[in-house]
C-alpha cells in the first residue's frame, strides 16, 4: 500500500467531505477513492471515516492521522505541482565591477531585472580589486591581462586590446610618437590603482614579447574613466583599455598612436568565490556572459 499516495486521497476525501467530491479533485472515479481508502484502512485495523448513506465525517483516529499528514501531504503536493517547472531566481546580488564596463553591464543587469521581478542586484563601479572572500561582494567583474589568484573562480568573458589614446589637438601641438621610446619627451597619464597605490605599467609589443615602461607621468588618476576623460582635453597621452573608447575615437576626441607597437590584449575577467551559486548568482552570472558574447558578434 503506497501510504503517501493514501494521505493525500484521504486529506482531499476530508477537505471534499465526500468520496465524489476528492474524485472530482484528484481526476479519480469515486469507486477508486473509496477502494483505496477501504483498503488503507483495512491494512492499518482503523476506521478513518464514519459513513452513512448521507454524510461522511472523520473518526478520531482520522483526525489523528490527518494531523500528522497534513504538513507532509501539502508539501508533497506543492513539490510535484512545481515539477518542470523554471526554478525562480530571487536573492541580491552584489556586484564590484570597473567603471568603464558599466554600459554594458547596466544593459544586462536592465534586461535581468524585467526578466527575473524577485532578484535585487548591488553594483558598485571601480577600478579598485575588491577582496571577494570577506563576504562584502558575490561577483567582481575586473580587466586584467590574467588572474594569478588561485583561490577564486575566474571566468573570461572576452579579450580586451589596450590602446594608447590622444587627443588631435595635443598631437598637433606636441608630435606624434612613433616609437615607444619617443614618450620620453611626452605628457603622460597613468593610473594608480587605489587598493594597492600601484601604477598601472604601460605595455608595447616588442621583439620576442612584451615591453614594460614605468613611465614619468605628468598626471596621476585613480580610473580608467578619467585617464581617458583627461586625454580627451589635451592633458597628454593615455593608454588604455578599448572597452571605454569607441565613443571618443568615433567623435574624433581622441586618437590612437603606437598602434604597430599594441601589445597582447587584456580580458575582461568574472570572479567569484569558491562555493556554490545560488538562482541569483547564476543568474547575473549567465547575463553577464551572455552580454559580452554579444558585444564580440
Amino acid at each position: 500500500m503506497d501510504s503517501l499516495r493514501a494521505a493525500i486521497v484521504v486529506l482531499r476525501v476530508a477537505e471534499a467531505g465526500s468520496f465524489a467530491g476528492a474524485a472530482r479533485l484528484l481526476g479519480v472515479t469515486a469507486a477508486a477513492v473509496a477502494r483505496l481508502v477501504g483498503r488503507f484502512e483495512t491494512a492499518h485495523g482503523a476506521r478513518l471515516f464514519r459513513r452513512t448513506t448521507r454524510s461522511l465525517s472523520l473518526t478520531p483516529e482520522g483526525e489523528r492521522f490527518l494531523a500528522e499528514v497534513r504538513g507532509p501531504a501539502l508539501a508533497l503536493t506543492a513539490a510535484a505541482s512545481r515539477l518542470g517547472a523554471p526554478v525562480g531566481v530571487e536573492g541580491t546580488v552584489r556586484v564590484t565591477a570597473a567603471a568603464s564596463l558599466a554600459p554594458i553591464l547596466l544593459q544586462a543587469l536592465a534586461t535581468l531585472l524585467k526578466r527575473h521581478p524577485a532578484l535585487r542586484v548591488e553594483l558598485a563601479l571601480d577600478d579598485h580589486f575588491a577582496d571577494l572572500g570577506g563576504g562584502r561582494w558575490d561577483l567582481a567583474v575586473r580587466i586584467a591581462p590574467r588572474i594569478a589568484d588561485a583561490s577564486l573562480l575566474a571566468r573570461r568573458l572576452s579579450p580586451l586590446p589596450l590602446v594608447t589614446l590622444a587627443a588631435p589637438a595635443y598631437l598637433a601641438k606636441h608630435g606624434v610618437p612613433q616609437t615607444p621610446d619617443d614618450l620620453a619627451r611626452h605628457r603622460l597619464i597613468g593610473v594608480r590603482f587605489p587598493a594597492t597605490g600601484r601604477m598601472m605599467p604601460w605595455l608595447f609589443r616588442a621583439p620576442g614579447g612584451t615591453r614594460r615602461l614605468q613611465p614619468d607621468f605628468a598626471l596621476v588618476v585613480d580610473g580608467s574613466n578619467a585617464m581617458r576623460a583627461a586625454a580627451a582635453l589635451g592633458a597628454g597621452i593615455a593608454q588604455a583599455g578599448s572597452e571605454g573608447t569607441a565613443a571618443l575615437l568615433a567623435s574624433g576626441g581622441l586618437v590612437t598612436v603606437l598602434e604597430a607597437y599594441a601589445p597582447p590584449p587584456w580580458a575582461v575577467w568574472m570572479l567569484r568565490a569558491p562555493g556554490p551559486a545560488g538562482s541569483a548568482l547564476a543568474a547575473v552570472m549567465d547575463g553577464f556572459a551572455a552580454a559580452f558574447r554579444r558585444k564580440e558578434k
